[in-house]
């Protein structure tokens, strides 16, 4: 006597992952929505900040701590590198990393400033 013992088939179904989109293409899809709604308070922000707040205050280190020339430089071109991108009109895409990069260039003069006489 013979017996035949059968399975079903077991389907698989493969789902490819869903890719998460990356931290640069969602700051890229939020600074465009960004530009659409707020782009003057952006400008007005990040030229208002720069220019009344890091300019004056990492000039006020770097002149108290030996007032280096290049240091002196390195701070001004922070602040022409914000100014110029707002006075461009670029798209807030734009301006928010170079802000953020204008910060940056200002937080390493501060600190660089403690250390070259």
């Amino acid at each position: 006597m013979s017996h035949t013992i059968t399975q079903p088939e077991i389907s698989y179904q493969y789902h490819m992952a869903k890719r998460k989109p990356s931290m640069i293409s969602r700051f890229f899809t939020w600074a465009v929505n960004e530009d659409q709604e707020h782009h003057i308070a952006w400008v007005g922000a990040s030229v208002t900040s720069m220019t009344a707040l890091f300019f004056p205050a990492t000039m006020a280190v770097v002149l108290l701590n030996g007032a280096v020339f290049g240091l002196i430089v390195a701070a001004m071109a922070a602040l022409v590198l914000v100014v110029i991108t707002n006075l461009a009109s670029m798209q807030t895409k734009y301006t928010i990393p170079f802000f953020f990069l204008g910060i940056l260039i200002d937080i390493g003069v501060v600190v660089a400033s403690f250390f070259i006489h």
